[in-house]
Formats: C-alpha cells, sequence, structure tokens
C-alpha cells in the first residue's frame, strides 16, 4: 500500500501551459470627477501571462482633455505614466480623451459629464453575512455573522440614472488603562470594497428612485475588528463616496465585475470580451484595453450606532465636518479632531 502512494505522489506534478506571447497593448485607467484631487490618467503596457517584470509605465504621452466645440487642455506628467489635468469637466459638457504615443494616436467615444448625485436617505436594516472558513483539517465550515446592512436611496432622474458607491468605515474604540492612566482614543479602518458597487434602475421598474441599495455591511461585534479585547468600540464613521455615471460606465464595470466573480465556469466571459471605449485612430486593429468616463462626485458622511442584536435600536446621523482621517491609530487622552460621540 506504502508502494503505491508514493508512486501516487511521485507522478504529481504542476502543469504549465505554453503561452504564444502577444504584442503588448495600450492599458488606460482614468477618472476625472468635479475634484480636482481625485483626477488622473495612468497609462501602462500589458505584459505577458508569465512575465514577472515590473510593470511597464508609458511615459512622454501626450494627453488631452476635449470640450467638443471648446477648449483643448493639455495634461501634466506628474509621475511616470501619471497624467493630471489642471482642469475640471462641466455637468451637460460633451469631451473627448485623446492621447498620442509614439506613431499612435488614441481616441475615446465623445462622453457627457453627469449631474452632481445626491443620496435622499440612509438606514440600516438586520442581516446575517455568511462566509466560509476552512478548520484545521481543511474541511470548509460555514459561519454565519449577525450584523447590519447599510443602504442608501437616491434618486433618478433623465440626466442621471446610475451610481457608482465606494466607501471606507471608521470604527472608533477607547482603552481604559489600570490605574491612573488617561485613556486611549483610538480607531481603526474597514474597508468592503470588493468588486465595483453600481446602483441603476431596475429593468422594467417604474420607480422614480433606487431605494434599499445596500452599500456596505458591519458586524454587531465590533471587537472582532480589533486587535485587543481591552479596545471598547465607540461607533462608526461611514465615509461614502458617491459617482454620478453613464449608463455605458454602468455597462463596463458591470462586465468588470462578472470578470472578477468568475469561477472557471465555460460560461464565463473572457478578458477580451470587456470592451472600453477607446480606439486607436490610425489603426483600427489595435486593441486598448481600458475606459474614459466622467464622474460627478460627492462625499457623505455618517455617524453610526448599529447596536448589538435585531432588535437593537441603534442610531444613524449625518456628519457635515470633514476632517481627513489616516487608516488608523491613537491619541491619549485627547479626543480627536474627527470624534464623533453618540448623542
Amino acid at each position: 500500500m506504502g508502494l503505491i502512494v508514493s508512486l501516487f505522489v511521485s507522478c504529481e506534478e504542476y502543469y504549465k501551459p505554453d503561452m504564444n506571447p502577444v504584442p503588448n497593448m495600450l492599458v488606460v485607467e482614468s477618472q476625472l470627477t468635479n475634484d480636482q484631487n481625485r483626477n488622473f490618467v495612468r497609462l501602462s503596457m500589458t505584459r505577458n501571462f508569465y512575465n514577472t517584470d515590473p510593470l511597464e509605465w508609458i511615459t512622454g504621452a501626450r494627453v488631452e482633455f476635449i470640450e467638443v466645440g471648446g477648449k483643448t487642455t493639455r495634461a501634466v506628467e506628474r509621475n511616470p505614466g501619471y497624467y493630471a489635468f489642471p482642469v475640471t469637466p462641466v455637468t451637460g459638457k460633451k469631451y473627448i480623451l485623446r492621447i498620442s504615443y509614439q506613431r499612435d494616436v488614441f481616441e475615446s467615444e465623445v462622453v457627457v459629464m453627469p449631474p452632481m448625485p445626491s443620496i435622499d436617505s440612509l438606514y440600516t436594516k438586520h442581516k446575517i453575512e455568511t462566509s466560509y472558513r476552512t478548520d484545521g483539517y481543511g474541511v470548509p465550515m460555514k459561519i454565519k455573522t449577525p450584523g447590519r446592512e447599510i443602504c442608501i436611496d437616491a434618486p433618478v432622474s433623465p440626466e442621471l440614472k446610475y451610481y457608482r458607491f465606494s466607501s471606507k468605515e471608521v470604527l472608533q474604540w477607547i482603552y481604559y488603562p489600570p490605574g491612573l492612566a488617561p485613556p486611549w482614543f483610538g480607531w481603526v479602518t474597514i474597508s468592503n470594497n470588493g468588486v465595483f458597487n453600481l446602483a441603476g434602475p431596475k429593468e422594467y421598474s417604474t420607480s422614480g428612485k433606487i431605494n434599499v441599495h445596500p452599500v456596505f455591511s458591519l458586524a454587531y461585534d465590533g471587537s472582532q475588528y480589533l486587535d485587543s479585547a481591552s479596545m471598547i468600540p465607540s461607533g462608526w464613521i461611514a465615509i461614502i463616496d458617491q459617482y454620478g455615471i453613464t449608463k455605458e460606465s454602468y455597462d463596463f464595470h458591470e462586465k468588470l465585475n462578472q470578470q472578477f466573480s468568475a469561477e472557471g465556469s465555460l460560461f464565463d466571459p473572457v478578458l477580451t470580451q470587456v470592451y472600453g471605449n477607446i480606439h486607436c485612430k490610425n489603426d483600427p486593429t489595435k486593441v486598448v484595453l481600458g475606459f474614459f468616463e466622467l464622474n460627478s462626485y460627492r462625499q457623505s458622511r455618517y455617524f453610526l450606532d448599529i447596536g448589538s442584536f435585531e432588535d437593537s435600536p441603534g442610531r444613524v446621523r449625518k456628519i457635515n465636518k470633514y476632517f481627513d482621517i489616516p487608516d488608523n491609530g491613537f491619541k491619549i487622552d485627547t479626543i480627536p479632531d474627527f470624534w464623533e460621540n453618540n448623542y
């Protein structure tokens, strides 16, 4: 029996299929909003599958932001492959992105800048999150974590029907050292961003708004996000970045979500099926990976007390202070400027 097992083990080897090298393609990552601090265009080249060389950034390109019927603004290359514009798009106007590099000219389709987004209301509802974890023997175990799902309602208009969300959640905590030592006021940041969080009107729906759209979830037991049982959770600060996007942007990011969630099925989409809106003007056969989009942007902040069980009353309060909050830290005997109390 031992001989048979050893034969099977000795025959095991990793299969590494041959990949035909393909010409490198231009990759365009872009974000242009009404907030100049968030605007960028990043240019790089693709690599072959087994290539472990550092990413090749495109430097020295001419990158232009063109207002249809208006002026053309050239980007400044702040870092290798990282370009920024000294202007912001205006709601309702149409724009084109043009990239000139070596002998090629790449140009996007015409894109309209959407109106400013908004949130009508934010609220929470009880939810049991299901996840899987392997035990010491490698057996998957189902884990159920009770908590609250944070949802929003948002308006829909003929000019703005689609949104994209990202968020980070700051958990405040307090530590009381033994004796007469002063308390510590600390915080840690949690991010739930995996696939793109997209919202749009339901197909065939006659509703004039987006209802009960989930943005993120939090567990009742805040201690699971902290390093020590001595840290006492003291409420959440939710920072929600909301982007107004076009239908084309919604469809593009939805296809990317399908890529990210692919599980190896025969019917999973392949990468070449996710086409962007940028094309090579002088050689239409050249494929460009990326998407040029204009996003209207607004950030909203809320203080959350989600309670400790399903029937906990909890509390939601909008915050009008926009301090910069590091991802984590603490102060001794001093309450941070951004700290929110539950009253």
